[in-house]
């Protein structure tokens, strides 16, 4: 007996496509009212390092914000999307304007109530002398407020003795469904530290017990599956040829593999990004490095050969020469479908005024500098690169935070008519066995030209988090089947999909007896939900009850449609903004059962029982 499959999905409509294909990007900082230029406190060693950004829909309206450090002479900024392609900066409204050496920052659902929360690497308030155990944790209170519960969460300190945190990423890695935290620092080698979720909004250090050595300049961890076993590995980026490669062992604990998987090789490693390059199905892992010619190896991208063993691309790949590298990030700019780098460098010296790099990705392997001519043109001190679609386009664009200088925001201005894009994101908030936003999550997209993979994570690019969607560019293709693998174990698969839009899946919800599964689609265009039934029960005719979800605990029904046979598809659509639905074959028994409304799946619990066959006879319908 088959379970019913729910799939909400949330459609935006993109608008018209233009002509003629090619990567271009404008200056829209000053346009978008991002108006922030961070200043770090400069009685810091490493203060040149920083400072970052993460970007989250603090508010659930559909936008994705951005948070920004303003490293202690500048105030951290919230700036909210105000929907119509600017910002607003309300950091002192929901009171986050601290004047504090902040140095990184990341976003995540830590305690699964539907709202983003932010965790901030300090080194304590300006009012005083830097010092350690001054980290943030920034709980949303879903009413346009946070309040900072690090120190009773236990993750305010990372290190007893060093202050220069860095960067930090939520992840479950014990795939319990709640996110974990790893924090990094880069002075001495005691800060590197994993935080597990206790589910009550504290934390517990499991650093030594999950065998985590600690022996690195930690700058920009990621969880991701790399070896297809669901729990993820640990990636960490770290200067002084310290990056490391764990793999998970399932058992809470961690195994050193970076010298058997051929990483590490990278020499100042700084920012990371994961990313399935050669479209094999495997996740890539690209580490930021300095590059001198003769001197210093660059950038190293780190291609899967399978079971947690890698081989680095050479210098003639393309991808290698970037700079000073800080903040990466791997996006398809151009919707060829093949993965793209975006990276940001800059130090003194001869390393001052190199141009931010854009690699597009050839399609064998290689990549191609494309940032001139662009308009992608960042010249300055270019620390942590956040990627989002701020203006819900379909096309990603792109944010850099620099030291000491102003955030820069890059649209991206594609056009032409091969350009097709389809967006995943990811609720789960109807299963409390998975992480909020499907983090550890692999989202698969088949088209008539090609399959694409991507793995949903909370990963530093380098002291920031970027927009937690599964980006696809289509090129030419009109429709797309998408497939959510969920870390745990289960799969839920769209077919069909229309190309761009921005669609929102949920996990498989175990219904009542039954075999009938149903997609349904709510439009934001027509406030209403678009059902499509796909019969495959025992019985010969279904009756699709459906009704206002209000009026379901008294079985208020509004209306009903039949289906005849037990193969094929047939669509309706109940004119409804939010619906319940009872799936009834011809004996009266109901075979499957949901609610639906456009903030995602609700299920009636009162047709939860095993014994959801109603009294009457309901089967009159199909007659």
């Amino acid at each position: 007996m088959r379970s019913l499959t729910v799939i909400a999905l949330m459609a935006v409509l993109a608008t018209g496509l233009a002509a003629a294909a090619q990567i271009q990007f404008s200056d829209q900082t000053v346009a978008a009212g991002l108006d922030h230029s961070p200043s770090m406190y400069m009685d810091m060693s490493a203060a040149g390092m920083f400072a970052g950004g993460s970007v989250a829909d603090f508010n659930r309206d559909g936008w994705p914000d951005l948070f920004l450090i303003g490293g202690g002479n500048t105030a951290d900024a919230l700036f909210l999307n105000n929907g119509n392609g600017t910002f607003t900066d309300h950091a002192a409204t929901w009171g986050v304007d601290a004047m504090h050496r902040g140095l990184g920052t990341t976003a995540g659902d830590f305690n699964s109530d539907g709202w983003p929360d932010l965790f901030v690497t300090s080194a304590g308030p300006v009012s005083g002398p830097n010092a350690v155990g001054m980290h943030r944790l920034y709980r949303n209170n879903g009413n346009g407020t946070f309040t900072d519960i690090a120190s009773t969460a236990g993750v305010n300190l990372s290190s007893p003795t060093d202050f220069n945190a860095t960067g930090s990423a939520f992840g479950d890695y014990d795939l319990d469904g709640d996110l974990d935290l790893f924090v990094c620092t880069w002075d001495g080698m005691n800060g590197n530290k994993l935080f597990r979720n206790n589910g009550d909004e504290t934390f517990t250090d499991e650093t030594t017990a999950a065998g985590i050595d600690q022996l690195f300049h930690g700058f920009s961890p990621r969880f991701v599956d790399m070896n297809g076993d669901r729990y993820p590995e640990l990636l960490i980026a770290a200067d002084f040829e310290t990056s490391h490669y764990y793999i998970n062992d399932t058992d809470g604990t961690f195994t050193d593999g970076t010298a058997a998987s051929g990483t590490g090789l990278d020499e100042n490693g700084m920012g990371t990004t994961v990313a399935d390059f050669n479209r094999d199905g495997l996740p890539d892992w690209y580490v930021t490095s300095i590059y001198a010619a003769g001197a210093r190896l660059g950038n190293f991208l780190y291609v899967n050969q399978g079971n947690d063993v890698f081989t680095d691309l050479p210098e003639s790949a393309g991808a290698k020469l970037g700079g000073w590298g800080w903040g990466t990030e791997a996006v398809d700019f151009d919707h060829d479908g093949f993965i793209d780098l975006v990276e940001t460098n800059g130090w003194n010296n001869q390393y001052e005024n190199i141009p931010a790099f854009l690699f597009r990705n050839n399609g064998n392997l290689t990549f191609t500098e494309v940032q001139g001519g662009s308009g992608f043109d960042h010249t300055g001190q270019g620390r942590s690169v956040l990627t989002i679609d701020y203006d819900k386009d379909g096309d990603m664009d792109v944010v850099i935070t620099a030291f000491n200088e102003p955030v820069t925001l890059f649209r991206n201005d594609l056009s032409g008519t091969d350009i097709n894009w389809i967006q995943i994101a990811l609720d789960t908030s109807g299963d409390p066995s998975l992480c909020p936003d499907g983090y550890g999550a692999k989202v698969t997209a088949v088209t008539n030209s090609a399959t694409q993979y991507f793995w949903i994570n909370g990963g530093a690019s380098y002291l920031g988090r970027s927009q937690p969607i599964a980006h696809f560019g289509l090129g030419t293709d009109t429709s797309v089947d998408v497939t959510v693998d969920w870390a745990n174990g289960t799969a839920t698969t769209a077919t069909g999909l229309t190309a761009n839009q921005m669609a929102t899946l949920t996990p498989s919800v175990a219904g009542a007896p039954g075999e009938a599964s149903m997609q349904a689609a709510y439009n934001q265009t027509t406030g209403e939900i678009d059902v499509t039934f796909n019969a495959a029960c025992d019985a010969t005719d279904q009756t699709i009850y459906y009704g206002d979800l209000a009026s379901v605990s008294s079985y208020a029904y509004s209306g009903a449609a039949c289906f005849r046979g037990n193969l094929g598809v047939t669509s309706f659509n109940p004119g409804l903004s939010s619906a319940f639905f009872l799936i009834v074959g011809t004996t009266g028994f109901v075979e499957g059962t949901y609610g639906l409304d456009g903030a995602g799946f609700e299920r009636p619990e009162h047709l939860s029982g095993t014994a959801c066959d109603l009294p009457q006879d309901l089967s009159g319908v199909c007659d």
